[in-house]
């Protein structure tokens, strides 16, 4: 399952904006009924990607939605860690480097995308497909072994 940022939008995506309380709850209502209905299962979290402050598509992202889901960082980190105490080795803590690694190189990474704002940086190009999927699979393999 990958979810993506649409909750961190000031306006567009149904819902938006979402609150970091309540990202952390819709997310663990989706982890536990996981656990649940899979017994056998393990989650990974990882944390988002990082997008520029000006994106603005056809929903409406820019800082304050940036620093809407820097909020949920911190968020991601203190549910896994009740996880680990109410459903131990079930749910993990997946990537956290790609956030900062796309921040840096996002003219190489992500697409060049024409926005009411100007060019923006919201979704991986084909180069950085491949980088965020090694970022996915290392952290994959380590909570794997």
């Amino acid at each position: 399952m990958k979810l993506g940022t649409n909750d961190s939008a000031i306006q567009g995506p149904n819902g938006s904006p979402v609150s970091k309380e309540d990202y952390k709850k819709n997310m663990q209502t989706i982890i536990s009924e996981l656990l649940r209905k899979y017994p056998g299962c393990k989650v990974i979290v990882h944390h988002p990607i990082w997008y520029s402050a000006n994106t603005y598509n056809s929903s409406k992202y820019l800082k304050e939605g940036l620093d809407r889901l820097e909020t949920y960082i911190p968020e991601i980190d203190g549910m896994i860690s009740e996880y680990k105490i109410s459903d131990p080795n079930r749910v993990f803590k997946g990537d956290t480097r790609a956030f900062k690694y796309f921040k840096k190189h996002h003219l190489k990474l992500l697409k060049p995308e024409k926005g009411q704002q100007g060019t923006f940086y919201l979704h991986p190009n084909e180069e950085g497909t491949v980088v965020l999927g090694k970022f996915w699979a290392k952290a994959l393999e380590k909570r794997m072994l």
